[in-house]
């Protein structure tokens, strides 16, 4: 594997770096959503809304504290700004969009790395490529084509680049898309929740 890193020439370093950036970006990814969005489920969002509806918010807020997910924690911000500082907000879907941006940015965090990663990756491998043709034919201008060793490293570094430039992007854009989706899906989860329980305390109320 060193040997590769070394034929490869000058490019692998910025690949390396991007290897290990979308690496540990997965990597920090993965743990996030393993600890922190767990039991997002039709039942947590049905007691939910059956909580409220009763009126039983401190019940709600309880039940939202022993859930660790972005729903819970959004429907618990909503609820305390219910109880506590309703009077702040102009109208209730500027609450709701508050209090799911406060969730947003932590879902989203450092995906703009992964994405860096997927599209500089391939360009990188691709200029390593163009620099071991450069010099493919640069050997060929000095010591003529009789000997196939005269072009080989050139070839050897250009394909070696172009292979670790897609090596490093697959894995990024497929973690960038799951990512991606799994951050639409709990945004959705939070619109869906937070607009029930508007709805249910806008009607408490006329």
């Amino acid at each position: 594997m060193f040997n590769y890193f070394i034929e490869g020439g000058s490019m692998m370093w910025l690949l390396a770096i991007l290897s290990i950036a979308g690496l540990g970006t997965i990597l920090e990814r993965t743990a996030y959503f393993l600890r922190n969005e767990q039991g997002i489920t039709k039942e947590f969002k049905s007691e939910i809304v059956d909580l409220v509806r009763e009126g039983k918010e401190d019940e709600a807020i309880e039940l939202c504290n022993k859930t660790n997910n972005s729903v819970s924690r959004t429907v618990k911000s909503i609820l305390l700004a219910y109880k506590n500082e309703n009077d702040l907000y102009e109208s209730k879907e500027k609450l709701m969009k508050e209090k799911a941006l406060e969730q947003i940015e932590n879902l989203e965090r450092r995906l703009s790395i992964l994405g860096i990663v997927s599209y500089i990756s391939p360009m990188a491998g691709l200029l390593g490529t163009v620099l071991g043709m450069i010099k493919s034919f640069k050997a060929i201008a000095l010591q003529g084509a009789g000997d196939p060793n005269v072009v080989a490293n050139g070839i050897s570094e250009a394909l070696i680049t172009t292979a670790a430039g897609l090596l490093i992007a697959i894995p990024a854009i497929i973690a960038y898309n799951t990512f991606n989706r799994k951050v639409d899906k709990i945004m959705l989860e939070i619109e869906k929740t937070s607009t029930a329980l508007i709805n249910i305390k806008d009607s408490g109320k006329r």
